[in-house]
C-alpha cells in the first residue's frame, strides 16, 4: 500500500506526448454539454469496480444548505464507443496501461515515454487540454492493477475535481470575455478604488457605496453578484486566526450593502487559500435576507494589503430558487479569481 500510495501521489500536469487530435467524435464541433458533465471512458462502461469509486470520488456532494448537489454528472461510456462519442467539455479516461482498448487509448494520449512512466510507478494521472478538440479537457487516470485504479480513485478525487474546476473556471473565463470585455468600467474600479478585475460585459455596476467602501457587480439573471468591499487591517497577512474579525467584516459590510443580507455563523467555513496569486482566507456560506423570504449560497475571500494596511474583501453571492447553485457560482468565481490591487 505504501508503494501504492507513492505512486497515486504524483499528479502530471503536463507529460501527455502523444497528438490525439485523430480520436473521438466529429472534431469539426465544439465541446457540447454542461461544464458540470465529465464523460468517463472505462473499458467495460459498466458500473463495477474500479469505476464505481471513480464516479463516486467524481459527482461528489455539495452542501448548499437548502439542498446537496452534485459538483459533476458523470457519464460512463465503454472504449469501444471512444471514438464515436461527441466530445464533452470534460472527459477522463480511467483504466490500466497497455490493457485492452482503453489502454491502447490511454496509449495514444500519453504516448510511449509516459506508458513507460506508469510502468514504473512515476506517473498516474495526465492533463491534457485542448484534445481530442479546442476547449475540451482531457484527464487520464491509469494504472498497472485494478487495485491501483481502486487506490486513485480514492486517493486522487479531490485532486481530479480541482483541475477540473480550474479548467472549468478558466475556460469560462476565456468564453464570457471574447463576447465582450468591460475595460472602461475596468479601468475605473482601478483608478476610483484601487482594485480590478477582468469583467465581461453583461456584468454591471450594482451599487456603488464608498461610504461604506463597498462595490458590487452584478449579472442580472439569475442573479449572481461579484463584489469588494475594504477595512482598514493592521496585519500584513490574513489567517484562519482572524475569522472571528474576518466574519464580522463581511457581516457588516453586507448588511449594508444587500438591504440587510444576514449569515449564521454556525453555517460558515473557513479555509486558508489562495486568490489569484493572494495568499487568502476562504469563507463559504449562506446568506438570507432580513426583512423578506430570500437567500442563497455565497463565496468569499479575504486579502491583505500590507502597503495600505487593509483588508479586502472578495465577494460572489448567487439568488437562484430552484436553480443549481454550483455552477453560477463558479461562473462568479471565475473572475473573482482575476482580482488585482
Amino acid at each position: 500500500m505504501r508503494y501504492l500510495s507513492t505512486i497515486f501521489a504524483f499528479v502530471c500536469l503536463g507529460a501527455c506526448a502523444a497528438s490525439c487530435g485523430s480520436q473521438g467524435g466529429p472534431f469539426n464541433a465544439p465541446p457540447a454539454g454542461s461544464y458540470s458533465g465529465i464523460v468517463l471512458v472505462t473499458e467495460t462502461g459498466k458500473l463495477e469496480g474500479p469505476t464505481v469509486e471513480m464516479v463516486n470520488a467524481l459527482q461528489h456532494e455539495l452542501d448548499f444548505y437548502t439542498k446537496n448537489e452534485l459538483q459533476f454528472r458523470v457519464r460512463v461510456v465503454p472504449a469501444f464507443q471512444f471514438e464515436k462519442e461527441i466530445p464533452a467539455k470534460n472527459m477522463v479516461i480511467f483504466g490500466i496501461v497497455n490493457q485492452g482498448k482503453v489502454g491502447s487509448i490511454i496509449e495514444q494520449f500519453i504516448g510511449p515515454s509516459g506508458a513507460k512512466g506508469v510502468l514504473e510507478g512515476k506517473y498516474s494521472v495526465f492533463k491534457k487540454m485542448n484534445s481530442p478538440v479546442k476547449g475540451q479537457l482531457t484527464i487520464i487516470v491509469t494504472g498497472v492493477s485494478n487495485d491501483g485504479l481502486s487506490v486513485a480513485a480514492r486517493e486522487q478525487g479531490g485532486i481530479l475535481r480541482n483541475i477540473i474546476e480550474d479548467g472549468n473556471r478558466e475556460r469560462i473565463r476565456e468564453s464570457m470575455l471574447k463576447q465582450g470585455e468591460d475595460t472602461y468600467l475596468e479601468r475605473y474600479l482601478k483608478d476610483r478604488y484601487g482594485f480590478s478585475f477582468r469583467i465581461p460585459n453583461v456584468y454591471k455596476i450594482d451599487e456603488e457605496r464608498p461610504e461604506i467602501s463597498g462595490v458590487s457587480l452584478i449579472h442580472p439573471e439569475p442573479p449572481r453578484v461579484l463584489s469588494v468591499a475594504w477595512k482598514a487591517f493592521g496585519k500584513g497577512t490574513v489567517s484562519l486566526a482572524d475569522s472571528n474579525e474576518l466574519y464580522q467584516l463581511r457581516s457588516d459590510v453586507t448588511f449594508k450593502l444587500f438591504d440587510k443580507y444576514v449569515m449564521r455563523r454556525d453555517l460558515v467555513k473557513f479555509t486558508a487559500t489562495r486568490l489569484g496569486p493572494y495568499a487568502a482566507v476562504r469563507m463559504d456560506g449562506y446568506w438570507e435576507s432580513s426583512i423578506e423570504p430570500a437567500g442563497g449560497s455565497f463565496i468569499c475571500w479575504f486579502v491583505a494589503d500590507g502597503v495600505k494596511s487593509r483588508v479586502w474583501l472578495v465577494d460572489c453571492l448567487v439568488y437562484a430558487p430552484g436553480q443549481d447553485k454550483n455552477e453560477l457560482l463558479r461562473e462568479a468565481m471565475a473572475f473573482a479569481e482575476t482580482f488585482s490591487f
